[in-house]
Order: C-alpha cells, then sequence, then structure tokens
C-alpha cells in the first residue's frame, strides 16, 4: 500500500507514462483518457515502515470526478465518474517535483475528460459496494489484524480539464496512528519481555466506526467505547523489545479525548502474568494524519513511558 497539489507533470513523468498505452492525443471531440499517477504522503519524522508511504501491486483506489467546485457528478460516455476503480500494477516510480507517484489504471473502463474543468477525488481503500455514497464512506477499525485494510485515505485534485495529459493524486492518511515501542525494565528475568509466550497491549475507550465525507474531508465517528487489541509490528526500533500498532479514529465533536487506559500484559506461563497499565489523558487529542508514538520501560510493577507526537502525516 500504502499516501494537495495540482501541478503539471514534468517531461520525465510524462515521457514514462506514455509507455504502455501511452497518453493518448486528444480525439475529434478534445477527449483526453484520464490516466492517474498517485502517491502517498511522505512521512517525515520516525519513518518505521516503508508500507506506509508507498503502494504495494494490486492496491486498489475509488475514483470520483466532479464538476469543478461542485459536488455533481461528471459524465462521460453517458456514464457518471462515480467509484471508478483504479489498480496499482506498474513497478515504475514516477518522480516529480520531489515527490514519487505510481501508475494507476482502471478496472471499469476508460473515464475522459474534456474541456469542462473538474475535481478529482480519490479513496483509500476501494470499497466495491454499487451504491456507495462519497459523503458516507463506511470506515471500520474494529479489527486491526490487518493495518493495510483499514488505512483510510484520501486525495483531490482540482480544476483539471483535456489539457492535463496525468492526474497527479496524493494521498493523505485521514485516520490516527498509534505506536508503543518496547523496552525491558528492572525487576524482570533475563529477556523475559522478548521471550514471553504472550504479550499483547490493548487501549480501551475506542470508537470503531465512522462515515466519511469525501467532498468536505470530514468524518462522524459513531460513538463507541471498545477495546482495541493493537498489533505487532514487524520489527522494533534499535534498543527496543516489541512494537505494537494501531490505526484509531480522530477525536472530535462525537469522539472526544477521554482518558483512555493501556493494558500491557505478557507472561510465560497464564498463571504468573505481569499486567501493567498507563493512561493516555484527555489533554492528548489524536489528530487525522498523525502519528502519537510511546516509548514504554516495562517494568515487573510499573512502568515509564516516553511520549513523541510527529506532526507529519504517516
Amino acid at each position: 500500500m500504502k499516501h494537495l497539489l495540482s501541478i503539471l507533470l514534468g517531461a520525465s513523468l510524462l515521457a514514462a507514462c506514455s509507455s504502455d498505452e501511452g497518453v493518448a492525443p486528444a480525439d475529434a471531440d478534445g477527449r483526453v483518457p484520464l490516466r492517474i499517477v498517485a502517491g502517498i504522503e511522505p512521512q517525515v519524522e520516525g519513518a518505521t515502515r516503508a508500507v506506509e508511504t508507498a503502494w504495494e501491486a494490486g492496491d486498489a483506489i475509488g475514483v470520483y470526478m466532479t464538476i469543478h467546485n461542485l459536488t455533481t457528478p461528471f459524465t462521460s460516455d453517458n456514464r457518471e465518474a462515480k467509484n471508478l476503480q483504479y489498480t496499482f500494477d506498474d513497478g515504475t516510480n514516477y518522480e516529480t517535483s520531489g515527490n514519487t507517484y505510481r501508475l494507476f489504471t482502471p478496472q471499469s473502463g476508460k473515464m475522459y475528460l474534456t474541456e469542462q474543468s473538474v475535481d478529482v477525488y480519490g479513496y483509500y481503500p476501494y470499497d466495491d459496494a454499487a451504491d456507495l455514497d462519497p459523503t458516507a464512506i463506511p470506515v471500520d477499525v474494529s479489527v486491526q489484524t490487518s493495518q493495510k485494510a483499514i488505512d483510510f485515505m484520501r486525495a483531490r485534485t482540482g480544476n483539471v480539464n483535456n489539457n492535463n495529459a496525468s492526474i497527479e493524486l496524493m494521498f493523505h492518511h485521514r485516520l490516527t496512528k498509534l505506536v508503543f515501542n518496547l523496552r525491558q525494565g528492572e525487576g524482570l528475568l533475563e529477556n523475559e519481555l522478548n521471550d514471553a509466550t504472550y504479550l499483547g497491549v490493548t487501549i480501551d475507550h475506542q470508537s470503531v466506526s465512522a462515515s466519511y465525507n469525501i467532498y468536505s474531508d470530514a468524518i462522524i465517528v459513531a460513538p463507541d467505547n471498545q477495546v482495541i487489541n493493537t498489533v505487532r509490528a514487524t520489527a522494533a526500533p534499535t534498543g527496543y523489545v516489541r512494537t505494537f500498532e494501531a490505526i484509531v479514529l480522530p477525536n472530535g465533536p462525537n469522539n472526544p479525548a477521554t482518558p483512555r487506559t493501556v493494558t500491557i500484559t505478557f507472561y510465560r506461563k497464564s498463571d504468573d502474568t505481569i499486567v501493567n497499565t498507563f493512561t493516555i489523558g484527555s489533554g492528548t487529542y489524536f489528530n487525522a494524519g498523525y502519528k502519537y508514538v510511546y516509548n514504554v520501560t516495562v517494568n515487573a510493577t510499573s512502568i515509564q513511558v516516553d511520549t513523541q507526537k510527529y506532526t507529519e502525516q504517516w
């Protein structure tokens, strides 16, 4: 996987995109096939996994086109540009303006740009619901097993027409990322945390479902109070034993920042369990597109927490 400027692509990008099908010239009616290259806003600080800012083969985005500055769907060949599926299957990187983009290809027929100016919206991951409402795209983070499947992103490029050979869509993460880096502290046996039969991290007081408006970039969270089980990352930073991650819904009017308890549980035998907790206070507001990193020293009877908030997109 895994992602707003409207600018013309440089000469090198246009040359790269002209391979395979090529950038078709305008037809007799002045129409040009819509071609999309998409990127993911790079995380400047504290990157932990390349997948956060890179597409993977088979990634699919949904695309909407509307009349410029309106939410009226754009129509081409008697077909409305609503929830069009575009898929990444080109391994080439296209560099432009210091950003990396990948070519996405249409899966349900081409759309054409005309002299009519339009706005192009994209979202990830693609939802194939035939009646998907772009003002209420469902978001659900209750299952964290595959973060790729719940990492909701959005992009917009405005005021484009048949003078644009290719459209750049720069995707931005619209949810919140939590990272818990664990190191072993005092009172534990040698390598006890690392060798634990079970080691898990949970966070409570979480809403898990919402609807997202792709046009207004607004998320409406359904109030809830659930416990989220984080997932273990493939690798931990140097000096840490394990890293656990979660994608959660940002705080807002329907999802206030209340005190949230983080529970760290581990054991070698189920009858010899160590449970430690710490609280993320109501003063910490989970913002959309932000990553919150908690570096935690786990002791036998207590924990120490260093908190770091990255202000860049993750």
